[in-house]
């Protein structure tokens, strides 16, 4: 076999070589870009909580919001709930969730604190942590007044 030959030979090997390992990325990012789940941007959603007319006056308001879910076959209820407040001529709504371990928090009417049953942590009004193990003051929710229905609603 001629040196002419070998050289051939092997400029095809290569030209085969580099033709099948661009076959095999391009059917790798392909199944990489169909087994990745899509990220889509969720948008904010207002739900209705109360009625501006439903708060008391001088306590937070605990309103429960019911939202179904569904994961393929299988659907669930999820509750949030959140404390509705009149504070001057604005509302603010702060989440229910204690920051420690996920408990729900309960207003003490007669201490004006809100309390966690699971550890002890206690919060003032505005949501900041008093004591207790909670790392962090409860989240506040963004809330609205819907003007032509006199709804509040937060935003989830």
């Amino acid at each position: 076999m001629s040196a002419h030959d070998s050289d051939r030979r092997n400029t095809l090997a290569k030209l085969v070589t580099a033709g099948i390992g661009l076959i095999g990325a391009t059917l790798a990012g392909l199944v990489g870009a169909a087994a990745t789940p899509r990220v889509t941007a969720r948008a904010p959603r207002w739900r209705k909580a109360a009625s501006m007319f439903d708060l008391p006056q001088d306590t937070p308001f605990a309103a429960v919001l019911a939202d179904r879910q569904a994961d393929g076959w299988y659907e669930t209820r999820k509750e949030t709930v959140v404390y509705l407040e009149k504070v001057g001529d604005d509302y603010r709504a702060l989440s229910a969730t204690c920051t420690h371990l996920g408990c729900r928090v309960s207003w003490n009417a007669e201490t004006k604190h809100f309390h966690c049953p699971c550890h002890g942590g206690v919060y003032d009004r505005d949501g900041r942590v008093i004591s207790g193990p909670p790392p962090a003051p409860l989240t506040r929710v963004n809330v609205r007044l819907n003007a032509q229905t006199s709804d509040l609603e937060v935003e989830l």
